[in-house]
């Protein structure tokens, strides 16, 4: 890496390809009239697969702090895409839960999703596309690690 410039660091260059991708769905997003961001569809991601998230463990999985997300939440409470449900072993919590106006709208966004994907994977070959997974993961895995042993 010695005298090459910064544009050739992975991260830097992983972030840039991010950065394309999420601009190509967020033209995406505006283009079909989804009724919500593509920003705001995965910030919305972790609630799709959990009865019992809640505010702290959202602000976890999307590396937020806390007010960030209370903020978050408060207006996807105020659009009528998310509910604070209180929790039934403890009065004092509560869970986030997707409204049937939210969960509909979230689910609008499923086929463009799908359909960028098709663009993103189109010159790959399987075994292109098996290797980059693996690469990936790899990365998500080294990344991981040192993070959880400090905890």
């Amino acid at each position: 890496m010695e005298g090459k410039g910064i544009a050739s660091y992975l991260g830097i260059y992983m972030s840039e390809t991010l950065l394309l991708m999420r601009r190509f769905l967020s033209d995406e997003f505006t283009k079909n009239k989804i009724g919500m961001r593509f920003e705001e569809w995965m910030l919305l991601f972790p609630l799709v697969d959990s009865e019992t998230l809640n505010q702290k463990e959202l602000s976890e999985r999307l590396v937020k702090d806390k007010t960030t997300v209370s903020r978050l939440v408060d207006g996807w409470v105020k659009k009528s895409w998310v509910k604070r449900v209180v929790s039934d072993t403890d009065k004092r919590h509560y869970h986030l839960r997707f409204t049937k106006k939210g969960k509909e709208i979230w689910e609008k966004g499923i086929p463009i999703v799908r359909s960028a994907d098709q663009v993103f994977r189109k010159d790959l070959s399987e075994k292109e596309e098996r290797e980059l997974y693996l690469l990936l993961f790899k990365i998500q895995t080294s990344v991981q690690l040192p993070n959880r042993e400090n905890t």
